[in-house]
């Protein structure tokens, strides 16, 4: 049996990293981020995950755009952008369109907006083009492949394919579509506007409890993938859901 622990839309919160480390076992063979690390704090982020004794695979998301891909974050931190790793009987490889990417960087695209939109999809399309022979050539059907934006048309170019992971979305999803299964795995993040029950409160008395969320799969030759949704389900009693706003300068309620 595989064990695999994942989420995404971390964004630079390093408590619910801790919280979520809290939580779960030193029991993962595999650990998952589906981008949305954060830019700022995302050293403090990967020495939490880094106490998993396992490695910690991962993609950027619209948050991670100052990260580079040759960046180092630790010895068990493996960006899986075209580079397909190796847990148990599967094979897990992602794609990244945001950081900064050596590659783009490269391409000669002059200065004219025009131009340079088409020079992008042009660079997104060899870069489809690679993750399809990647994964074609490490069993498809032992593939995990993991991105922050839900791909589509993978009928076309991951055929075979039986799981992709992504996020951005902040919510949780487990759908089947043509025989592939697309699952939501965030947000890890996600912050929750309360107020004092039977208090007339202003926005400076706001606070928030996180009520993120995150998945765990086990694969077995017999039942194949399982995913199990876990939430921190804060306690609310005291408090009121305040829905539809949030301020950036409130605290969180210990």
């Amino acid at each position: 049996m595989t064990r695999i622990l994942a989420c995404s839309d971390i964004h630079n919160n390093v408590k619910a990293v801790q919280q979520l480390r809290a939580r779960e076992a030193n029991d993962f063979d595999a650990v998952i981020v589906a981008g949305d690390i954060g830019s700022e704090k995302t050293g403090e982020i990967f020495e939490v995950f880094q106490t998993f004794d396992c490695p910690v695979l991962y993609v950027f998301g619209n948050w991670d755009r100052r990260l580079g891909y040759r960046e180092s974050f630790g010895e068990r931190c493996h960006h899986i952008h075209l580079s397909p790793y190796p847990v148990g009987d599967l094979s897990i490889v992602g794609e990244t369109i945001d950081g900064l990417d050596p590659d783009w960087d490269g391409v000669d695209r002059g200065d004219d907006p025009g131009a340079i939109a088409a020079a992008r999809q042009l660079h997104f399309d060899r870069q489809r083009a690679k993750l399809s022979a990647i994964v074609a050539a490490h069993r498809p059907e032992r593939a995990i492949v993991v991105s922050h934006y839900r791909l589509t048309r993978t009928q076309t170019f991951l055929p075979g394919v039986p799981l992709c992971l992504f996020g951005h979305i902040h919510r949780f999803e487990d759908v089947t579509y043509r025989g592939q299964r697309f699952v939501n795995v965030s947000a890890l993040d996600k912050k929750v506007m309360v107020e004092k029950k039977g208090q007339r409160a202003t926005p400076g008395d706001y606070r928030y409890l996180n009520d993120g969320s995150y998945v765990v799969i086990t694969h077995t030759e017999r039942e194949g993938f399982v995913v199990e949704p876990r939430r921190f389900d804060p306690e609310f009693s005291g408090w009121e859901r305040i829905d539809g706003i949030f301020h950036s300068s409130a605290t969180e309620v210990e």
